[in-house]
């Protein structure tokens, strides 16, 4: 699986999606993970390509969301003021126009994955999977995820898709919209509900009515290291594994790493080179190739750097994959 053809999408309009001064998801956290992309070479080496960022439409959010609330947010991106949820996702001003590039980038990788351009993508700045139909949560104001689940089923026809969140926060978002589908098996490693934001998750919770059993939910106690993901990431494989999808998508945070602000896990980059490493694997064995990868969480820039790093070198062929 060497030189496997990677598109990463990243540019100056990455650094948009950025709440303001003292919220944990500003553009700061990105200044290592930007710096570690000038290095690469930016696609000179042929199996990484760095493309430019784009836009998504506003029909593309209404494939989840509410056109009451895409006018809500509309409004609020126009004055910068006030809350879109209940505390954690203040507006500020251009923040409907920042959020068309995290779903547009997304749906990008999508698309040129299934068209042959590329066999994998990552979307660093994205996989905001706590974004509600008709509500932001948790930093998240639309979920580029559930859209992109929703295109792979309906527009593209995939039969089943994995979803694959490492995230220290459970994505909650992506999981209740897909709660009944048997066509999106989902496994979820995450921090334990008790512990942390959003409180959802626990392993009683596989899916209902025809989904009933094609989910996956583990929580991991505070202070959880690499031993415990990994044991828990093995499962996850193979649950994944056993459904045989069509294609595969990973919402990789960086919050689980030990230093981040906000989170109690102390994984290194080596749980995230772990999971990439497998799954990597896994979409070669079987939905050819196929794995779109979204950065999600992760608020100190240096684990940010040495987590979506890993990412990088383990899917595009710079590692012996074993």
């Amino acid at each position: 699986m060497k030189g496997c053809r990677l598109g990463v999408s990243f540019g100056q309009t990455s650094f948009l999606y950025s709440f303001p001064s003292g919220n944990p998801m500003s553009a700061s956290r990105l200044s290592a993970f930007a710096e570690y992309l000038d290095g690469t070479g930016g696609g000179s080496q042929g199996n990484l390509q760095i493309v430019e960022p784009v836009a998504a439409d506003e029909s593309d959010l209404l494939v989840f969301h509410t056109k009451e609330y895409v006018d809500r947010v509309k409004e609020a991106s126009k004055t910068g003021r006030g809350m879109l949820d209940s505390g954690d996702t203040p507006a500020f001003e251009g923040m409907y126009e920042a959020s068309l590039f995290p779903v547009g980038n997304t749906l990008y990788g999508l698309k040129s994955i299934m068209d042959g351009r590329f066999d994998h993508f990552f979307n660093p700045v994205r996989g905001l999977h706590h974004a509600a139909p008709d509500e932001a949560r948790g930093f998240c104001i639309f979920n580029d995820g559930v859209i992109a689940i929703s295109r792979a089923l309906n527009q593209y026809k995939l039969g089943s898709v994995a979803y694959v969140d490492i995230d220290a926060h459970h994505g909650d978002g992506v999981y209740y919209e897909f709660e009944p589908d048997p066509r999106v098996v989902i496994g979820d490693i995450h921090e334990d509900g008790d512990f942390l934001y959003p409180g959802t998750g626990n392993e009683q919770e596989s899916g209902t009515g025809f989904g009933l059993g094609t989910k996956m939910n583990m929580g991991l106690p505070p202070g959880a290291k690499d031993p415990q993901f990994i044991e828990a990431f093995d499962k996850v494989e193979e649950f994944v594994r056993k459904s045989k999808p069509e294609m595969i998508f990973l919402q990789c945070g960086a919050d689980g790493l030990k230093g981040d602000p906000i989170t109690d896990l102390n994984y290194t980059a080596g749980a995230h080179a772990y999971a990439a490493k497998k799954l990597h694997a896994l979409a070669h064995e079987i939905c050819r190739g196929r794995l779109l990868a979204m950065g999600g969480g992760g608020y100190d820039p240096v684990n940010v750097r040495a987590a979506w790093g890993a990412v990088v070198e383990e899917l595009a062929g710079r590692k012996e994959q074993g």
